[in-house]
């Protein structure tokens, strides 16, 4: 007789395995069908997060979190410019983790990506990277005919690359080894009649003698006596009067054409030509300091260096009749947020020599949309709003950097939402996101991204310094609307919480501004000075 409660639990368990097996495959098909942008911009969201997050790399499933989002991206979509992308993050990424695991395996599965990249997508923009960084794997580890190798390769397959002059510059530096004495042998064999020095011959007779016989080292002396000796007596026979009119000859000969190039590179007509439009390309002349232009500093370096330094705008939140957030002893966030403007632009300006536009000079009230279009006239590379935080949560605390996104994080939709001011009220929430999702490029979120967290490891590493219960925030996304007029990099950065006592009395604290300030501006220099590709 069959036991009706055996059939029952079998059933049950079938009907659970079936359930699951459908999820399961559900889930796979939704991944599938999200475009190639969303899943990698999901991957890149997940990459940012962990570089924001030092805790975090100190484990290594979150980097392996991480790596499989990137790998998605390649799996569903193979043949698409994010997969390149993705495959290059990939190698990165491994690189990231064996700094931390020491694992000479993921240096291995980094290369592989990497080689992934200049093989499958040779034409793209990143393989020349891609083909540097398994040169530097390969020197890390002491595989120096390899590496010689992929920086011959990097010169000559992508001459115009960013990595083509390095590259050059290392593979000249590599000496490889002969891997056995046969090639050693025809090694100095080939250069043994060529050498006219007696210093060079010295030194091959000593590499011909390591290698010889001991029978044979008295013939190769021999010979090298006779050899040395001969050249010498017939130079020294040699009339003197033979000499000088070659030496007059070859003066004549290179001093003529000298003198040509030289008059050729003073003509001041090619300098001109080529000066006048640079200028006004990369320096905005017409447009004149004041209200809703901003303010420009210049560094004390020539006017052509000024040039080709980048302009950042530093925008001071709030002012004049938008008081911002309010401490408990009366504190104004606008007060704040200039004193730490003003020092950001000092140390930019006069420590690492950029160009800096300020929104604000003084307690000026500027419109939000207008903040951004100052960035877009002056043609900015970099834009950075400067704010102190509120909340209803006197407890809250920490410093946090954002960049443009759409966001579900209430905390972050509520500080938005309290920058943004009166901006927002007439615009319901569910709109402002939309408007603002379609208003984002990718290369603007890369960017801004990669600035933000500069800036917030920066800022967070060197205030904890003076105060030690400061809490990370991290990199957040959120849908300012300073933010997103901008057509270049931008961030807004909350140095504390007004509404917090301790942050509130820091922030009172002029020593404790300039910290805060020299932090926000060493992460803006951090940034620009990182000339890796951004993913």
């Amino acid at each position: 007789m069959v036991d009706i409660r055996f059939v029952n639990s079998n059933l049950y368990k079938a009907v659970l395995v079936a359930a699951l097996l459908f999820f399961q495959a559900n889930v796979a098909v939704a991944a599938r069908t999200l475009p190639a942008g969303d899943l990698y911009f999901l991957a890149q969201k997940s990459f940012y997060q962990l570089k924001a997050a030092p805790e975090k790399q100190k484990f290594r499933h979150h980097w392996i979190k991480t790596i499989n989002m990137f790998s998605k991206v390649v799996d569903s979509y193979p043949k698409s410019n994010e997969a390149y992308r993705a495959e290059f993050t990939i190698g990165k990424l491994y690189e990231g983790l064996n700094a931390v695991s020491k694992n000479s395996k993921d240096l291995d599965r980094a290369a592989q990506h990497y080689n992934n990249v200049s093989g499958k997508y040779s034409s793209a923009n990143l393989s020349d990277d891609a083909l540097f960084r398994v040169a530097e794997i390969h020197l890390l580890k002491r595989n120096f005919a390899s590496a010689s190798t992929a920086f011959k390769k990097i010169f000559e397959k992508y001459p115009q690359g960013d990595q083509a002059k390095i590259a050059q510059q290392k593979y000249k530096s590599i000496k490889v080894a002969p891997k056995n004495k046969a090639e050693m042998a025809t090694v100095v064999k080939t250069k043994r009649p060529k050498p006219v020095a007696i210093a060079k011959q010295n030194v091959q007779l000593k590499r011909a003698s390591s290698i010889a016989t001991i029978e044979d080292k008295k013939k190769i002396v021999a010979e090298f006596k006779e050899k040395t000796q001969k050249p010498i007596v017939k130079k020294a026979s040699q009339p003197a009067s033979i000499k000088p009119p070659n030496k007059v000859l070859v003066k004549k000969k290179v001093a003529q054409p000298a003198i040509k190039i030289k008059t050729a590179k003073k003509a001041p007509v090619k300098k001109k030509v080529l000066r006048a439009p640079i200028r006004t390309a990369k320096k905005e002349v017409k447009i004149k300091d004041g209200f809703g232009r901003g303010y420009l500093y210049n560094p004390k370096i020539s006017k052509r260096k000024q040039i080709e330094t980048p302009l950042i705008v530093v925008d001071a939140g709030h002012g004049g009749k938008d008081h911002g957030a309010r401490s408990a002893s009366g504190i104004k966030e606008k007060d704040v947020n200039i004193k730490i403007a003003k020092h950001v632009k000092t140390i930019l300006v006069n420590r690492f020599k950029y160009r800096v536009v300020m929104t604000r000079k003084d307690d000026t009230f500027i419109p939000l949309k207008d903040r951004s279009k100052i960035s877009n006239k002056r043609n900015a590379d970099l834009f950075v709003s400067i704010h102190a935080n509120a909340a209803k949560r006197k407890s809250a605390h920490g410093i946090e950097t954002y960049f443009l996104g759409t966001s579900h994080n209430e905390r972050a939709l509520e500080t938005a939402a309290r920058e943004n001011g009166e901006l927002v009220k007439s615009v319901k929430d569910n709109q402002v996101q939309q408007i603002l999702a379609s208003l984002i490029t990718t290369t603007k979120i890369n960017d801004s991204s990669r600035l933000a967290g500069r800036v917030q490891d920066n800022l967070y590493k060197s205030s904890k310094k003076k105060y030690r219960g400061l809490k990370n925030l991290g990199v957040k996304e959120g849908p300012f609307y300073v933010l997103h007029g901008a057509d270049m990099p931008s961030i807004l950065v909350e140095v504390g919480f007004l509404t917090h006592r301790k942050e509130a009395r820091m922030l009172s604290q002029p020593e404790y501004l300039y910290r805060l300030a020299s932090s926000i501006a060493e992460g803006i220099h951090k940034y620009l000075q990182d000339k890796g590709p951004s993913i």
